[in-house]
């Protein structure tokens, strides 16, 4: 999981990007106290999840509740988070917290629900999922890791200081043959030239579909598209 907290007095907001075999997150509301948090988060198919945690030797960690609904039983569990970095409101920025804003818009893009031509919407682990294989259920999908190509002409380290970034994601799914398998792809996208340069499959453990690399492309000039608005327009 990863989490975005954005701090006013003792009030949360934010977000909640969940991946892996496990789905939920969203929007973030609640309160800090000290060094205890407590919020909820409530994902596009209405699910809430409520999270507790404390901080503690530099983690963040703590107990999460999801109420019975729509005939799913009740789920509790643990889940923990190490810092990668914070920054205050009107500060220089910071590579560090830059990257880590980028990875979670660009995993939450991914992940956001898809438009159908019927007018429904799936998940963005279901559509791009079915784009690459013939058969089965995209999960979700989680950014394993990101690396940038700073500007040469400013020593500043903000998204518009940005040239280009490679991403490497891994896609989640349920199969028929397999009953759980997993998908690597390797994205690099050109902010200059706003362009995804390349898109591939790094490993998969199914079977992919022949036309895979035009819709690769289609999906990675989205992602990069979209990662470069949310952060610029401070999503």
């Amino acid at each position: 999981m990863k989490i975005v907290f954005a701090e006013e007095g003792d009030k949360l907001g934010g977000f909640v990007s969940v991946s892996g075999w496990l789905r939920g997150g969203g929007n973030i509301t609640g309160t800090r106290s000290g060094t205890k948090f407590r919020f909820n988060t409530t994902d596009h198919t209405g699910q809430i999840i409520k999270w507790q945690g404390d901080v503690q030797n530099g983690k963040l960690s703590g107990e999460y509740y999801i109420d019975a609904q729509g005939g799913i039983p009740q789920q509790n569990g643990e889940w923990s988070v190490t810092p990668e970095g914070s920054i205050k409101a009107g500060a220089p920025c910071d590579a560090n917290v830059t990257l880590s804003l980028l990875k979670m818009v660009l995993e939450t893009s991914l992940n956001d629900p898809v438009k159908q031509a019927d007018g429904t919407f799936i998940s963005g682990a279901q559509d791009l999922f079915k784009s690459i294989h013939p058969a089965g259920a995209g999960i979700s999908i989680w950014v394993e890791s990101l690396d940038v190509d700073w500007k040469d002409d400013t020593q500043s380290r903000c998204y518009e200081d940005i040239h280009k970034f490679r991403l490497n994601c891994v896609i989640y799914w349920q199969g028929i043959l397999r009953l759980t398998g997993t998908t690597k792809l390797r994205f690099a996208y050109n902010i200059k030239l706003n362009a995804v340069t390349s898109a591939e499959i790094v490993e998969s453990t199914g079977t992919t579909n022949k036309d895979v690399n035009k819709a690769l492309l289609g999906v990675g000039s989205f992602l990069g598209d979209a990662a470069i608005k949310g952060l610029l327009g401070g999503k």
